[in-house]
């Protein structure tokens, strides 16, 4: 029998109970059109050829989904932070698919909701300070649902993300230039525009050197396939 996994040691879920929204008939509420253009950008590069196939699988997933909508809460932000405005302009000068997703999250960075997450082992010494999560959508998202969840992490420079274990599997694409380590094997340098996935009960790390983190990932919550 397989062992449970441990939903707490997930770092990436910040809020302690998922929300629980319903979605609404497809076809029922027209998804704005910021956020809709952020979804089609991530679903380019999600599923482009370059992707891993098993992040793309993942993707596929969630983002098939998001035919059905939640209910949107897209209020000017009261918190913005400079160092996602400095990763996404790194973006939108990336050579690789970031461009068109960078271009999408600055049309949305007036809405988005900053909250900080919860330490652990192996983080900077700064960590507490120097990271924040958003839910694009998902759980008290911009689009709120109980589903799927799209998430962004922003770290400051010379930033480590503490050893977690993934609760779901995840696909990430990096925004920045950054290092993973992923089930304790050899850090891996992860270029602006790279997709990758973390699978369910892997343990997974993240950092930074000069330049702020940006990276997006998507999860299907617990109790949808």
């Amino acid at each position: 029998m397989s062992k449970k996994t441990d939903h707490s040691a997930d770092l990436l879920v910040t809020e302690k109970d998922g929300v629980v929204a319903r979605l609404v008939v497809r076809g029922g509420v027209r998804r704005p059109n910021e956020l809709q253009a952020f979804l089609n950008a991530l679903a380019s590069v999600m599923l482009s050829s370059d992707a891993s196939s098993t992040a793309s699988f993942i993707a596929g997933k969630v983002l098939q989904r998001t035919e059905r909508t939640g209910s949107f809460n897209l209020e000017e932000a009261a918190q913005r932070k400079q160092s996602f405005e400095t990763a996404v302009r790194h973006a939108q000068r990336s050579v690789r698919p970031g461009p068109s997703l960078a271009n999408a999250l600055a049309n949305l960075s007036r809405h988005i909701v900053w909250k900080s997450g919860r330490s652990g082992p192996f983080a900077s010494v700064n960590f507490s300070k120097a990271h924040a999560h958003s839910v694009l959508v998902g759980p008290s998202g911009l689009e709120t649902r109980p589903d799927i969840r799209i998430c962004l992490i922003l770290m400051e420079p010379y930033t480590r993300f503490p050893d977690n274990v993934q609760a779901r599997s995840k696909a990430f694409v990096m925004l920045s230039p950054s290092e993973i380590c992923i089930d304790g094997e050899a850090w891996m340098k992860a270029d602006a525009g790279s997709v990758f996935a973390v699978e369910e009960a892997q343990t997974f790390a993240i950092r930074c050197t000069s330049q702020p983190l940006l990276a997006v990932w998507c999860q299907l919550e617990e109790g949808f396939k």
